[in-house]
């Protein structure tokens, strides 16, 4: 044990290089640019101590002076400081704390702007395999921790180093020979708190993993409360929330055990403190070596040393948790998305898009192609229809080509470009997209259709919307297109947020088009007008269509069949019908009816 307490104590010097490098981390990135505003606390803070120290000097002279002197005008006198004492510190507490909640204000926006930006630019790939309740943790534990390094904690160390410095040059000033037999009481303080503040730090570990636990199975059960309800399955979600629970009660209970150590382990050696200080005190006073006074401020300079040194143990344990937090946001922080811009890449400047997939191979497990040897290319105007088993890659093609995802071999061109050399955000403002699961903010209808052309006049917003077939059922809500959808459209039918995605894909006019079953919230009625709507849409834009109801697709002019990852078939419907094969079979399933001749366009 001893070897190991000595060894906790030395620390490793890898560990040691690691920590200040956090330390020197957090300064730069959250300290330093605020720094004026923790000058300032800082500066406060020492004077608001001194204030403090300076009463326990006023006490030595009012029972020096004042009592044992007997000097009434002395103790009006140090009456009146004893105000002014505790008066400045008041003032000087009340600066610090408007001065470092308007830094730690600053700080903390600043900090989660840059989170909040680096959220938005990673890959999709890690919010599917993370999860959302970890990235939101990264907002309030971790960030919520490394802030405190910088404004509480700071703040705190600097008070409380303050105070205990100044207490203890007084218990030196006032009885030097008390305190060289009080040193001998240090180590025996020192080596349980060490041991203390590891266990705290392990505790701390797995207490942050607890955390994403919790966040995680509070946000996915929130996200899917329909499917819960519809599959009465409330008591498995509340079994499954009160599992990670148990696991963050012991958690915390067990860092409640090692804190709860503390208090009494420091006050119990206080004790011994100031039972050998009053022993010593009796003899020093009655040989004279010191006054009663001077024995009376050291008493109370001992005593108001405990709380800083106290504090200062459990503001270690806080540096050591915000110091894991930090290591974690700025691991992620560190995360680089594969999908960025590659040096010397520039903007779509053509209308006019064709859009060629060359040997194109993707898989998103290791070992699990979803996409094999993939080649189409489609001519700047054409549509091109993708059908075929769900399953099949129709979807993935659609992901490849706005970057969501980079094709593992093979390679995407448009105007036979590789699209990898064209900046991010050229690729997808030159693409609208129109899905079956469709997402819309928590916004108004005005702006969810808005979106894609921030810059829209409300004229511009109610003639795609118009042209959607959405107007009408937007002004039969009493505010109109000022209407509030809810979280994800919720407030809306699924074909009400259909409508509003493709009002949303005309408004913002881009000549690549991609629709993923885009009617298919929609009823007969309402599918065989937006389909009129679309096909002027097309008109001119290469598109491309994901469609299982094969009636919306039999005047493309190209389909392709998709199974199994692979292009099996490529033909007009005609063609195709003519083949007898896989689209021939998916075609009489719907309907019995032979092709007409397609006549060009």
């Amino acid at each position: 044990m001893a070897s190991k307490i000595k060894s906790f104590i030395k620390g490793d010097q890898n560990n040691k290089r690691v920590k200040w490098s956090l330390y020197g981390r957090v300064w730069r990135e959250v300290g330093k640019p605020f720094w004026k505003w923790l000058a300032f606390g800082i500066i406060f803070t020492v004077l608001a101590a001194g204030a403090e120290a300076y009463t326990i000097t006023l006490v030595q002279q009012v029972v020096d002076k004042a009592f044992i002197g007997k000097s009434m005008t002395a103790i009006y006198w140090l009456g009146i400081q004893v105000i002014m004492a505790f008066g400045a510190k008041g003032v000087f507490t009340y600066a610090k704390a408007l001065i470092m909640s308007k830094g730690g204000l600053l700080a903390s926006a600043r900090l989660q702007n840059k989170i909040f930006s680096h959220l938005t630019q990673m890959n999709i790939s890690r919010f599917y395999g993370d999860g959302i309740g970890k990235s939101l943790n990264y907002f309030t534990v971790q960030s919520t921790a490394v802030l405190n390094l910088v404004t509480n904690n700071i703040i705190k160390v600097v008070q409380n180093v303050a105070t205990l410095a100044m207490t203890l040059a007084l218990m030196v000033y006032y009885a030097p020979q008390m305190c060289l037999v009080l040193l001998f009481l240090t180590p025996a303080i020192v080596i349980p708190m060490v041991l203390i503040m590891r266990k705290r730090r392990k505790l701390s570990r797995q207490s942050f993993g607890i955390a994403n636990n919790v966040t995680q199975q509070i946000n996915q059960t929130l996200q899917g409360i329909k499917t819960v309800q519809a599959f009465s399955a409330q008591e498995r979600e509340q079994k499954n929330f009160a599992r990670v629970m148990d696991d963050s009660i012991n958690n915390a209970y067990k860092s409640t055990q090692v804190n709860a150590l503390r208090s009494p382990l420091m006050e119990f050696m206080i004790s011994i403190g100031l039972c050998i200080a009053m022993i010593m005190g009796a003899h020093f006073i009655a040989d004279g070596t010191i006054t009663t006074g001077d024995f009376t401020a050291f008493l109370l300079a001992l005593t108001a040393a405990y709380k800083p040194a106290k504090s200062i143990t459990s503001t270690g344990d806080t540096i050591q948790h915000g110091l894991l937090a930090a290591e974690i946001l700025f691991d992620f922080l560190d995360t680089k998305p594969d999908i960025i811009d590659l040096p010397g890449a520039k903007d779509i400047k053509s209308k006019k898009l064709s859009v060629s997939f060359n040997n194109v191979s993707f898989e998103y497990n290791e070992n699990d192609p979803v996409l094999k040897n993939i080649n189409l290319t489609v001519p700047s105007g054409r549509v091109c229809a993708l059908v075929g088993p769900s399953g099949g890659g129709k979807t993935t093609l659609f992901n490849l080509l706005m970057r969501f995802y980079d094709p593992q071999t093979g390679k995407i061109t448009i105007n036979k470009t590789d699209i990898k050399k064209y900046t991010l955000k050229s690729l997808r403002d030159n693409i609208a997209d129109v899905s079956q699961s469709v997402f819309l903010f928590n916004g108004t209808i005005a702006d969810n259709i808005k979106y894609g052309c921030p810059n829209a006049t409300d004229e511009m917003v109610i003639a795609a919307a118009q042209a959607a077939n959405a107007d009408e059922f937007i002004n039969e809500f009493p505010n109109g297109y000022d209407t509030i959808v809810g979280e994800g459209g919720a407030l809306l039918s699924g074909g009400q947020k259909q409508r509003i995605a493709i009002a949303r894909a005309i408004l913002k006019d881009a000549p690549i088009l991609l629709l993923d079953e885009a009617t298919s919230a929609l009823d007969t009625h309402s599918e065989k007008i937006i389909q009129s709507t679309l096909n002027k849409l097309m008109r001119g834009r290469t598109t491309f269509v994901i469609a299982h109801r094969l009636s919306t697709i039999l005047d493309a002019d190209m389909i392709c069949v998709i199974k199994n990852g692979k292009i099996v078939e490529t033909g007009t419907d005609s063609e195709l019908y003519k083949l007898n094969g896989e689209y021939r079979k998916l075609r009489d399933i719907q309907f019995k009816t032979k092709p007409t001749k397609k006549t060009k366009k």
